[in-house]
């Protein structure tokens, strides 16, 4: 066979009727298989990524003369076949135990199933223009694993219920049901590259705050679990969850909408079809698959008929204006006829999965209806915008109602323990089988504006709205994209006493020192470089040193003004009002450790992982940023430049 090709993509996007010109890959020699493997991926050396109308697909176009052997029994030859072409296209497969024959269409599509009649050599020939993909040997078997993950785009938690979802509710009796669970972030992109990858959202994010992609380099749950044998599929209604932004890494079969306009998205009928179709093409194998619904985002779907015209959220979701208490229920009764529609979709599906599967029901954030003055979702650390649904149920999870705080970055160690499948490195977060959600949790909320910061220990919540720093450096100048801000502040919470977050409390010494040690070993790893942070000193606080070479400022995070100045090798930052937390973040042109100025006392740290923060004071330590993950974070962003992704 050929040496292995890096997959590739063929970025034209057509409607599947029109003419494409594939990649094709020449190989020379024979695959042979025994009586072992359950699957054999076919030429999987030469496999590209092929992008046909709003599917990518791992696929190949053998050439003539391309064969496989089979030296066992009871295998089938599966493969995705598409015909690009304009005219009629066939795939013949010849072999001494007999000889198959599928004839597809111009733009036609059709799932090949074969059992292969015996032993020996088989030829494969394809007609110009079609592609196969996945081709496969399988031993198909019953009680095959199979893992699926469901996700409702911005399904706030408290709307699975017994009213609206009592199907859903019903599918996942006998299993485990977290209602305190918690995103780790209120917006799509970077609450599933978190959740997909389980790594924290500040290390997936670049120095600005941007995050619209997985950086190359960071596994994701798919990959693990396709090293491990499994055919992985997804159907994915939301647009911006594709696969030039690296979410589809791993997986077979990706489906996502060819476009995303005014039209709206596909409905969860829709997404299921997909899958129904998918799982039938793979029965009997390990498999995963990966559901994302778009029903409760808007616009919404009008599905029980009724629904008045609403304007845009857009102006309420800036806080351009306020919705009154007639438009406020007629929100909130739509989205709520959408929650219903999904319930009524989800249940029957549910019913035809396996015994032996393991399924998991989540959301990746929710969404505001005018609490705490906010719409939509993006740019609120509330409740509202990040309590999502949990259930999971399978073979080995506990029939039990979870009430204890879980964060969803735990759930995909979840579900690859009880797969059977390793946790890669790179992942944090930890197994609900043992011990439940890792504390404290974090969201954050950033690249819209000033970073906004949600930390929870326990019942305990301290939710950070920093402010722009004009005149430090352009991305500590941004503004918050709402038309009348939040107010900045540190807001303290008692969730036991205050679950809506309706009534902030001061922060307790304790409670700061303790939310500012996280907040260091989070935030404090966005930027590479000197970290500078102040920790609940009252007053004016001056922090001086003197540093062996040139400093930048790259960013602030700070609820009161800050100010730096530099003189020289002098460098001098300040707050005149001191935040209870604050830090600034430099950049260098190599690591170096500052000079502390007499009479001024700090204490240093050799890296973010080093720091530790016991008690009110200053902080300086040096943090070196993955350089993998930097150099993955910065390709992705090139290719999806060049790709017309973002601008």
């Amino acid at each position: 066979m050929t040496a292995p090709v890096k997959p590739a993509y063929h970025l034209r996007t057509m409607p599947l009727v029109s003419r494409c010109a594939f990649l094709i890959f020449v190989a020379t020699g024979a695959l042979s298989i025994g009586c072992g493997p359950a699957k054999v991926q076919l030429w999987s050396g030469q496999w590209a990524r092929y992008h046909v109308g709003s599917t990518w697909e791992h696929g190949v176009t053998p050439s003539d003369g391309q064969r496989f052997e089979v030296n066992g029994r009871n295998y089938t030859f599966r493969a995705h076949a598409i015909n690009s072409a304009s005219n009629e296209g066939q795939v013949r497969i010849d072999g001494a135990g007999g000889s198959r024959a599928w004839s597809l269409p111009p733009g036609a599509a059709e799932d090949l199933d074969w059992a292969v009649p015996g032993v020996g050599s088989y030829a494969v020939s394809v007609s110009p223009g079609l592609v196969l993909g996945e081709p496969r040997l399988v031993r198909p078997r019953r009680n095959a694993p199979l893992v699926v993950l469901l996700l409702a785009d911005t399904l706030r938690g408290d709307h699975v219920n017994e009213t609206l979802t009592p199907r859903l509710l019903a599918a996942f009796r006998g299993g485990e049901r977290f209602t305190d669970a918690t995103s780790n972030a209120p917006w799509t992109l970077p609450s599933v590259a978190s959740l997909f990858t389980s790594r924290p959202t500040i290390e997936l994010t670049a120095v600005d705050g941007g995050l619209v992609a997985i950086p190359e380099g960071v596994t994701s749950w798919a990959e693990a679990l396709r090293a491990r044998g499994f055919c992985g599929g997804a159907v994915v209604a939301n647009f911006t969850v594709n696969v030039p932004n690296d979410f589809g890494k791993g997986f077979d079969n990706f489906v996502v909408p060819a476009k995303f306009g005014p039209a709206g998205h596909p409905e969860a009928a829709q997404v299921l079809g997909q899958a129904r179709s998918w799982l039938r093409a793979h029965r009997g194998e390990p498999t995963f698959l990966y559901l994302q619904f778009m029903d409760q985002h808007e616009p919404y779907h009008d599905h029980e008929g009724g629904m008045p015209r609403m304007a845009p959220i857009e102006p309420l979701a800036s806080r351009a204006r306020e919705a009154g208490p007639e438009e406020t229920r007629q929100r909130q009764d739509a989205y709520a006829a959408t929650v219903r529609y999904l319930d009524r979709q989800l249940g029957p599906f549910l019913a035809e999965l396996p015994p032996q599967a393991v399924v998991a029901f989540t959301a990746d954030h929710g969404e505001a209806f005018g609490e705490h003055g906010c719409w939509g979702h993006g740019l609120n650390l509330y409740r509202e915008a990040l309590h999502v649904p949990l259930l999971l149920r399978g073979p080995g999870v506990p029939n039990k109602v979870e009430r204890g705080p879980v964060q969803l970055l735990d759930l995909i160690p979840t579900l690859l323990d009880l797969a059977g499948c390793p946790l890669p490195n790179g992942m944090v977060g930890r197994t609900l089988r043992r011990g439940g959600s890792s504390e404290p949790s974090v969201a954050v909320t950033f690249g819209g504006g000033p970073l906004r910061w949600l930390w929870r220990d326990g019942t305990r919540e301290v939710l950070v709205h920093t402010r722009p720093q004009p005149g430090l450096a352009p991305e500590a100048e941004v503004k918050m994209l709402e038309d009348r801000p939040l107010p900045t502040g540190t807001f303290r919470f008692d969730l036991e006493r205050d679950p809506n977050e309706e009534h902030p409390q001061p922060l307790d010494p304790a409670t700061a020192v303790a939310a500012a040690q996280v907040f260091a070993i989070s935030v404090g790893k966005l930027v590479p470089g000197l970290q500078v942070m102040e920790v609940g000193q009252m007053g004016p606080v001056v922090v001086p040193f003197r540093s062996p070479a040139p400093l930048h400022v790259a960013q602030v995070f700070s609820t009161t003004a800050t100010q730096v100045t530099m003189n020289g090798d002098r460098v001098e930052v300040r707050w005149d009002d001191a935040p209870p937390f604050g830090l600034v973040a430099f950049t260098a042109g190599a690591p170096l450790q500052p000079t502390q100025v007499i009479g001024t006392p700090w204490r240093w740290f050799e890296s973010t992982d080093a720091v530790r923060i016991g008690a009110p004071g200053t902080f300086l330590w040096w943090n070196q940023r993955d350089a993998s993950l930097q150099r993955g974070y910065e390709e992705t962003l090139k290719r999806l430049r060049s790709l017309g992704y973002i601008p």
